[in-house]
C-alpha cells in the first residue's frame, strides 16, 4: 500500500486589488516626504537671505557698539558695568512695583487729559462769547483810561486822594441816591428840551409866589454861600495896601 507524500505549501500571490492599495499608500507617503522636502528648503532660503539681510546690519551694529565702546573706555570700566549690573539686579523688586504703577498712572493721565480738554473747551467757548460781547474791548478802552489817569496823577496828588477817599466815597454815595439821580436826570431833560426865548422880568417875579420856587431859590443860595466860604478858605487873603 503506498502512501501519500506532501510537498511545501507554496505562497498565497496576492492578487491586483491588494497591490494596487500598497503601491498608493507607498505614492501618498512619497507625496508627503516630497512636500516636506520642499518646505524645510524654502525655510532653508528663507533662513539664508534673512541672515543674508541681516549681516550687514548686525556688522555695523558691531562697529557702533565697539565704537561707543572705545569712547567709554576711559569713563566706564568692566568693574563698573558689573556694579550697575548688580545694582540693576537688587533693583528689581523696585523696578516691577514701578512698572505696576505705569498702568494706573497713564489711566489717570488719561482721564486728567480728557477732563482738561473739556475744561479748555468750556473757557474757549466762555472766551468767545466775551468777545463776542465786547468784554474785551472795554477792557483794552478802560485800560487805556487807566493809563491816562496813572500819567495824570502825581505823588501829591495820590496822598492827597489817599486823605480824601472816604470823604469822595460818601459823596459818590451821596450823588447816587435814587432822588439825586432822578433829579439830574430830570434837569438834563429840561436842557435839552429848553429852546425857547428866555422868560422876562415879570414871568420870574410870578414864579416866585410858588413855595417849590422859593425853596429851590433859598437852598441855591444856601450853596452859593456855602461855595464862597469855601472859595474864602482856600484863598489866600489879599494884602492891603498900608497906609503913609
Amino acid at each position: 500500500m503506498s502512501t501519500a507524500t506532501t510537498g511545501p505549501a507554496t505562497p498565497a500571490v496576492p492578487d491586483d486589488a491588494a497591490r494596487t492599495a500598497q503601491l498608493d499608500r507607498i505614492e501618498t507617503s512619497l507625496v508627503a516626504l516630497a512636500e516636506e522636502v520642499h518646505q524645510l528648503r524654502a525655510e532653508r532660503d528663507r533662513w539664508r537671505e534673512l541672515t543674508h539681510e541681516l549681516m550687514p546690519v548686525a556688522q555695523g551694529a558691531m562697529s557702533l557698539a565697539s565704537r561707543e565702546l572705545e569712547d567709554l573706555s576711559g569713563d566706564v570700566t568692566i568693574e563698573d558695568l558689573a556694579r550697575f549690573a548688580r545694582t540693576a539686579a537688587r533693583a528689581l523688586p523696585q523696578l516691577e512695583a514701578l512698572m505696576a504703577q505705569v498702568g494706573p498712572a497713564s489711566e489717570l493721565v488719561h482721564e486728567v487729559t480728557s477732563l482738561t480738554g473739556a475744561g479748555v473747551g468750556a473757557l474757549s467757548a466762555s472766551l468767545a462769547r466775551a468777545e463776542e460781547r465786547g468784554y474785551f474791548t472795554f477792557a483794552r478802552g478802560g485800560a487805556a483810561i487807566l493809563d491816562q489817569v496813572v500819567a495824570s496823577f502825581g505823588e501829591e496828588d495820590l496822598r492827597a486822594l489817599g486823605a480824601n477817599v472816604v470823604l469822595i466815597l460818601e459823596t459818590v454815595k451821596q450823588m447816587t441816591q435814587p432822588e439825586v439821580m432822578r433829579f439830574l436826570s430830570q434837569t438834563v431833560e429840561e436842557v435839552k428840551e429848553d429852546h425857547g426865548p428866555p422868560p422876562s422880568t415879570l414871568a420870574l417875579i410870578r414864579q416866585l409866589r410858588d413855595p417849590q420856587v422859593r425853596r429851590g431859590l433859598g437852598r441855591a443860595l444856601t450853596v452859593l454861600h456855602d461855595f464862597g466860604a469855601a472859595t474864602s478858605r482856600t484863598t489866600p487873603a489879599a494884602t492891603t495896601p498900608e497906609k503913609e
